[in-house]
């Protein structure tokens, strides 16, 4: 090997470690909520939840005639109970009246005949009127359920626009800032950000398996339920148009892909913001720091929202089964909301985290290098600032079930405590 090979060769070694330590946070503002908020917790959930794309449990729909006819045989079965009270009234007596009891006990035995028979008419009024409100009974239980399908429906589209409009906002915030600093960059990124998106959205995870067998199996069911949804099939001009269970794989999976691309473009642009600059100013460091702030805000936004899209679209089911399975099945539900709420906290710590770190560095490079200490609060995260970020890093996970879980219990132990 040649003395002009050998120093070539260091010379790249030096110039790529030396990228490599200029970069290293801004590399780490992409690999590590990849790896940290994505990669690792899907990994661990498809160890110990290794699902396949099938129904888990069986679902038990509500019938519409199930309350009216337990009522009837409970009236029935307290008509039998005054019956037998009524019979054995009716039998004391007649032992008395053979007996040739005084007067006074066989008028006391003649009133407690009547009240008994008087307690058996009122019984059987009850299982007439019963009767006759069946129909009500059954369209009061078919509305509920009529209502709490489409309230769901109707809310997991309201969620959706507003994650669309988060979207594009933190889109255009992000866009900028990498646009600004490299053009070539903001296309390349932009593909990227697609490709990675669309790999997300269609990547197995324990926890989609678990989600959509939970939310699609019971949908398919439920599209069954004519008795139930009779009104709304008949409204419909396309019966097959209610049937939502094969539409609603495709909207989460829109929702998943749109929520992907603007996390993917946020993340290059903290990787953007943790660059340092050769000549950092106190205008460009402000900036840096509004950007930052901007968004992190966004960033959680989404974030948010699609931790609530998530308790949104897995309370739906639990609206249409009855209210004992969905009680037995909401801690799966909860599950996996906080799941996807505890991992998008993990996501946006591990990008915001490196890019306040490359300001700072950025700041005290800039205060070292001059005497002038001027306007020296522009340049610090005073304490609004700095717990509106914290409480927007810990939006999602906030969001989340089992932070309401962790919240009740703290209370109580606090609770427990205080009364001691």
């Amino acid at each position: 090997m040649s003395a002009v090979d050998s120093t070539g060769k260091e010379e790249h070694l030096w110039l790529s470690l030396d990228f490599l330590t200029r970069y290293f946070l801004a590399i780490c503002c992409v690999i590590g909520p990849l790896l940290l908020g994505y990669l690792a917790p899907n990994r661990v959930a498809d160890m110990l939840v290794p699902l396949a794309d099938r129904s888990i449990v069986s679902f038990v729909l509500p019938n519409p005639d199930a309350e009216s006819a337990a009522k009837i045989e409970k009236l029935k079965a307290a008509l039998a109970e005054k019956q037998k009270t009524a019979s054995e009234k009716q039998g004391a007596l007649d032992r008395l009246e053979a007996a040739a009891a005084t007067e006074d006990k066989r008028k006391e035995a003649r009133l407690a005949v009547e009240n008994a028979q008087a307690a058996e008419a009122a019984a059987k009024a009850d299982i007439e009127k019963a009767e006759k409100s069946r129909g009500t009974d059954r369209t009061i239980t078919q509305s509920k359920q009529i209502a709490d399908t489409l309230t769901a429906r109707y809310n997991y589209a309201a969620t959706s626009g507003v994650l669309y409009l988060v979207s594009a906002a933190t889109l255009l915030l992000g866009g900028m800032i990498v646009f600004r600093r490299s053009t070539p960059l903001f296309f390349a990124g932009l593909a990227l950000a697609l490709i990675l998106a669309w790999g997300g959205t269609k990547a197995p995870t324990a926890y989609a398996n678990a989600g959509q067998t939970f939310l699609k199996a019971l949908l398919d069911q439920a599209d069954q339920n004519a008795v139930v949804f009779k009104p709304l099939l008949d409204a419909y001009k396309d019966a097959a148009a209610f049937k939502v269970s094969d539409a609603i794989k495709l909207i989460i999976d829109i929702n998943t892909f749109v929520g992907l691309v603007a996390v993917g473009i946020a993340l290059l642009a903290f990787a953007v913001l943790s660059g340092p600059e050769d000549k950092p100013s106190l205008a460009s460091l402000e900036e840096r720091k509004t950007n930052l702030q901007r968004l992190i805000a966004l960033s959680s936004a989404i974030l948010v929202v699609a931790t609530f899209a998530s308790k949104v679209v897995m309370d739906w089911p639990l609206g249409l089964v009855i209210a004992p399975q969905a009680e037995a099945l909401r801690p799966l539900a909860n599950a996996l909301t906080s799941h996807l709420g505890m991992t998008g906290t993990i996501a946006l710590f591990a990008a915001a985290a490196p890019a306040l770190t490359g300001w700072y560095r950025d700041v005290k490079r800039y205060r070292d290098s001059t005497d002038q200490k001027q306007d020296p609060d522009k340049l610090e995260f005073g304490v609004p600032a700095a717990v509106t970020s914290i409480i927007a890093i810990l939006g999602p996970a906030l969001t989340s079930p089992l932070f309401a879980s962790f919240k009740a219990i703290i209370e109580m132990v606090a609770g427990g405590k205080g009364g001691s």
